[in-house]
């Protein structure tokens, strides 16, 4: 990390040959929202650039969980993808929709992101990639009035570079991972706190956690644990048309299917409790963070949270296990998308 001071040097920066080119006007939004991510102690993450939006990927180290968040092209003030740049710098071309990948170590990524946090709401901070090293660059600009008021303004640019990071699962794999959160035959949506509050209390029994969804004879959700010594507790909620307690409810393949509860636990609990916000609408004077659950081809279940941009920046992801949670950006621009996939 490194300040200049009126800096009229030229250098990397100024070419036209950036694939991604941002500005971050939260900086500790994003932080926030990034360590929903972490997953193992030293938590490695693969970033897939594409005209939409970035993703941000992470696995534990079984594979059998993977956290992603999605920030959608509109959530920065300024988003330009450069397609004709990438291959030209030696970085991993991007697959599918996505025009470049990279990986990183998070805790690097948050740690610069805090050196830069005191400059949140001064200045805008760049997010360029890549440089000749492959590296992500970030660099924050600012202007601050002279002590004379005749002086001359002073200027300070501060940099930081983060070196690429390699390991077993390729970028091309982790950009062929992201979740697809719409289309799914099986979902419901509900105030996260609300879904928080139900996998709590199934931790009780130690064992499995169940999830039933049927439309026969009428619409009907339920969470269930069967523990050895301690039998079964059901949780059910009101799923019929018009209810409060939902804002979604589609079945059209009835089923019940199981997972691991401290996998579905790290799902529903990723995001920390200031971006949860109100359990219930218009309470506060504000509305509830809702969660969406869906149910795909293979039992995987993703948990994706629609977290406010201004709760958010007041405070500050997702994971996925084969029952799977994720993090995604669908929704409108004012929101950050933390979705969990596990199977």
């Amino acid at each position: 990390l490194a300040s200049v001071a009126d800096s009229g040097s030229r250098g990397r920066c100024d070419m036209d040959d950036w694939v991604l080119d941002a500005r971050v006007d939260q900086i500790r939004s994003f932080v926030s929202v990034l360590g929903a991510l972490k997953l193992s102690k030293r938590q490695l993450v693969h970033v897939s650039v594409a005209e939409r939006g970035m993703t941000v990927v992470a696995q534990d180290p079984s594979k059998s969980l993977q956290a992603q968040v999605n920030f959608r092209a509109e959530t920065f003030p300024s988003y330009r993808v450069n397609a004709s740049a990438a291959g030209t710098q030696g970085h991993v071309s991007g697959v599918g929709s996505a025009v470049g990948t990279f990986g990183l170590d998070l805790g690097s990524l948050i740690d610069v992101l805090n050196a830069f946090a005191p400059l949140d709401g001064e200045c805008e901070l760049s997010v360029r990639w890549p440089d000749r090293d492959n590296s992500l660059v970030l660099a924050a600009l600012t202007v601050r009035d002279a002590a004379d008021p005749h002086g001359r303004s002073a200027r300070m640019c501060t940099h930081a570079s983060i070196a690429p990071e390699v390991d077993g699962w390729s970028t091309t794999s982790a950009a062929d991972a992201e979740l697809v959160f719409r289309g799914e035959r099986n979902a419901f949506a509900m105030p996260t706190t609300a879904l928080r509050e139900i996998v709590d209390d199934l931790e009780w029994p130690c064992a499995p956690m169940t999830i039933a969804m049927t439309t026969h004879p009428n619409a009907s959700l339920s969470f269930s644990s069967r523990g050895k010594d301690t039998g079964e507790l059901t949780i059910d909620v009101d799923a019929s048309p018009g209810s409060t307690a939902l804002s979604e409810f589609s079945c059209d393949e009835p089923g019940a299917w199981t997972y691991r509860h401290r996998f579905m636990k790290a799902a529903a609990s990723s995001l920390p409790p200031g971006l949860v916000g109100p359990a219930h609408a218009r309470e506060e004077g504000g509305s509830p963070t809702m969660t969406r659950v869906a149910i795909g081809e293979g039992g995987v279940v993703k948990i994706v949270h629609l977290v406010h941009m201004n709760r958010a920046h007041m405070t500050s992801g997702g994971h996925h296990h084969h029952h799977h949670h994720h993090s995604s950006g669908y929704g409108d621009s004012q929101r950050y998308g933390v979705g969990v996939g596990t199977r």
